[in-house]
């Protein structure tokens, strides 16, 4: 092993794994002294094009990774960049502490996997009831070579592996997506960080939403009445002929619990975390059926040429109202 220490950074090295240890949570040079990698095409021994088929391409050593070939759909994440992103989204949640991190920065195997654990000193939890508190942190996995999928844990614990389990804590929340055309780094960082700041505020009751088993009508029925309630013309069949409705986002919302329930069950987590999940992935697909026509057509979950930070903050406020409402707290009261 080999260790030094440059100003705030102890930098370790043990078996081609470079560890940095500081404070700093924009600084990402381990990463960016690296370089990034883009995809380029493959081509056979007489220079022809290799439809579908690209190389890694190393952008400072200019050399290919010796790894499998990649396909079109394949999405490179690159770690500064994800890395950058990470830190302007907490430093941009006035909710956060902010000025006192501790932050873990791992490169391994030359660069094509990395690791970020920002630890938030100034926060502590305690998770287990015993009076010793946990420090939250926000940790984030990312390969270039298929490796591994995208993941990011955000909450209390002491330790974590990647097959999504915590020790010595809790999750706030936990996110795993292979590199797909349909993988957005950013919502799910936005995302994880409005976990963390949303449990530091409402601890208690995230605790009970997981034991407060509404079924699928009963969603729908908070949905018609608060985030997709609309004063426009947009009408959907719902529980109150009366009431005008937001079918297009009632329909997404809906698939969004769907989807949540499959490993939360049907709970008001799994609520939490589709409302969560729409107001950060704002440039997510999804499939709907035309109640006009009966054909099944692709939607998205945001107007096209729409501005990314400001859909995010106005659907994070859209959030906190539904979890103040009278029909949210009804649903809380239940498991009182």
């Amino acid at each position: 092993m080999n260790a030094f220490t440059d100003l705030n950074r102890v930098i370790t090295d043990v078996n081609g794994t470079v560890t940095v240890t500081h404070d700093d949570i924009t600084d990402v040079s381990l990463f960016a002294d690296q370089g990034s990698v883009h995809k380029v095409q493959l081509t056979d021994p007489k220079g022809r094009a290799l439809p579908g088929y690209f190389g890694l391409e190393n952008t400072v050593t200019g050399e290919l990774l010796d790894s499998p070939p990649v396909s079109t759909g394949y999405k490179i994440v690159d770690h500064a960049k994800a890395f950058e992103h990470q830190a302007k989204t907490i430093l941009g949640n006035p909710e956060l502490p902010h000025g006192n991190f501790t932050v873990v920065d791992k490169i391994i195997n030359g660069g094509r996997k990395a690791t970020r654990a920002i630890y938030f000193n100034d926060l502590t939890w305690d998770i287990d009831g015993r009076g010793q508190g946990v420090t939250a942190r926000a940790d984030l996995i990312n390969s270039i070579d298929m490796s591994s999928a995208f993941q990011i844990f955000a909450g209390a614990y002491r330790e974590y592996c990647e097959n999504t389990c915590v020790f010595g804590g809790a999750k706030t929340y936990h996110q795993k997506q292979k590199h797909t055309r349909n993988l957005s780094p950013e919502a799910l960082i936005a995302k994880a960080t409005l976990s963390m700041s949303l449990f530091d505020q409402h601890r208690e009751q995230m605790d009970a939403w997981k034991v407060i088993d509404p079924d699928r009508s009963q969603w729908g029925e908070i949905m018609e009445q608060t985030l997709c309630a609309t004063t426009g013309k947009a009408r959907a069949l719902t529980s109150d002929k009366a009431a005008k409705v937001n079918g297009k986002l009632l329909d997404y919302m809906l698939h969004r619990f769907d989807q949540e329930a499959k490993s939360l069950g049907n709970t008001a987590w799994a609520g939490y975390n589709a409302l969560t999940h729409w107001a950060t992935h704002t440039d997510e697909s999804f499939e709907r059926v035309n109640p006009n026509t009966g054909k099944v057509v692709e939607l998205q979950t945001s107007r096209k040429g729409s501005n990314r930070d400001l859909v995010q903050l106005e659907r994070n406020e859209k959030v906190r109202k539904v979890l103040d409402s009278e029909q949210w707290l009804a649903l809380e009261g239940v498991a009182a």
